[in-house]
Parts: C-alpha cells; structure tokens; sequence
C-alpha cells in the first residue's frame, strides 16, 4: 500500500526546495537591492510555476488521450472490415 502521508511529505519538501530555489535566484538577479522581497514573492511563484507544470502534463496526458481513441476507432475498423472482407461470399 502507498504511505500517503509520506508522499505528502516528498510533495511537501520538494515544494520547499523550489521556493528556496526560486526565491534564491530572485534574491541575486531581480531583487538584489531589495531581497527581502524574494521571499515574499517566492512562494507565489513557486506555486504557479508548479501549478503551469501539472497544467501541462495534464494537457499532455489528454491529447495522449484522444490519439489513442483515434487509434483504437480506426484498429477497430479495421478488423471490423478484416473480418467481413474474409468471409465467404453469402448465397441464399
């Protein structure tokens, strides 16, 4: 069985380590005269940019979606008509 409360955990302290990241790379490029600002905004920014990424492979996993549909309408048309093609001529 999944231990949820340790993938909370993982998802958890992944989460900390791109803030610290995020709000490392701001304190040193965008706010350098202010860095108390980079904590402030790097919690926000960490948030949406994982938020964009899940968005992302969700609205990958859905056009994955729709071409294995149309793969498999298109194998079942195909046997389908494999199927009847193969059969013997009908005679009454």
């Amino acid at each position: 069985m999944i231990d949820w409360s340790v993938v909370g955990e993982l998802v958890a302290r992944a989460f900390r380590a791109l803030e610290d990241i995020v709000s490392k790379l701001l304190a040193d490029t965008l706010f350098k005269a202010k860095p108390e600002l980079a904590a402030q905004f790097g919690g926000p920014i960490s948030l949406l940019a994982s938020l964009t990424a899940l968005y992302v492979i969700l609205t990958f996993i859905s056009a994955a979606r729709k071409a294995v549909g149309i793969i498999l309408a298109i194998g079942w048309v195909v046997l389908i008509a494999s199927i009847a093609l193969s059969l013997p001529p009908f005679s009454p």
